[in-house]
């Protein structure tokens, strides 16, 4: 007998969290949904219990959510879980997580306005752990992944060797770019036009920097990495 397929939901749209429920029941059938939330702390502790009625196979995330974002969920998660497949969504432009998300440990980021894209993905995967039943090697030749995005077990291993190594050369491409924008005297606007992202993205992408190095604030991580730089 085959090993149930399982599905967490989180997100803190009680009217997206209705309408995906609906979306993955009627389309998905051999995936079991055993639990939706709207608090991104109790989606953490359910995902993380040993218990198999309650942490799932397959996990689907929101991205902006107040208290434990969608990154920081994914990345508590994923240091803990080398087997979950973990999918990411986002109403906003991908380009604002993709980065940050794929670090955490994420399988993929997919965008809410476009259903089919998720099923698809989610098909595939399914498809997939069936396979692997008989073929542990065959998961990752079924679902191809953006670049980027790891298999489970790789974004484990990466985020565990990256955990002990925190500091500048954990930074990501985009991470490293703002670091030089903000070497170079340009301001947070001037940052953001230069990106094409929203303000409160730089402000995140910052916060997120100051905490990987250590910095008390932004003039302390830019100095760090500029001395990173020599």
């Amino acid at each position: 007998m085959s090993k149930e397929i399982t599905l967490g939901l989180i997100d803190n749209d009680p009217l997206s969290l209705v309408a995906l429920k609906n979306l993955i029941s009627q389309a998905l059938q051999q995936v079991k949904l055993i639990w939706a939330v709207s608090d991104s702390l109790r989606a953490q502790q359910l995902a993380l219990s040993a218990s198999p009625t309650r942490h799932p196979t397959i996990l689907l995330t929101d991205m902006s959510m107040p208290g434990l974002d969608g990154i920081d969920l994914t990345k508590k998660i994923r240091l803990h879980d080398p087997s979950m497949w973990i999918i990411a969504m986002t109403s906003f432009p991908l380009e604002q997580y993709r980065d940050s998300v794929a670090q955490a440990g994420a399988q993929a980021l997919v965008s809410k306005g476009q259903p089919a894209t998720l099923l698809a993905l989610l098909s595939r995967i399914v498809t997939a752990l069936s396979v692997s039943e008989a073929n542990t090697h065959k998961t990752t030749e079924i679902v191809t992944l953006e670049s980027g995005f790891l298999p489970p077990r790789q974004a484990f291993e990466r985020l565990a060797q990256n955990s002990k190594a925190q500091g500048l050369e954990t930074f990501t491409e985009v991470e490293n770019r703002i670091a030089r924008l903000c070497s170079e005297g340009y301001s947070t606007p001037e940052i953001q036009k230069e990106l094409g992202v929203s303000n409160g993205t730089i402000t995140t992408h910052v916060k997120r920097m100051c905490e990987k190095v250590g910095a008390k604030n932004r003039v302390q991580m830019v100095a760090l990495w500029v001395k990173g730089q020599k």
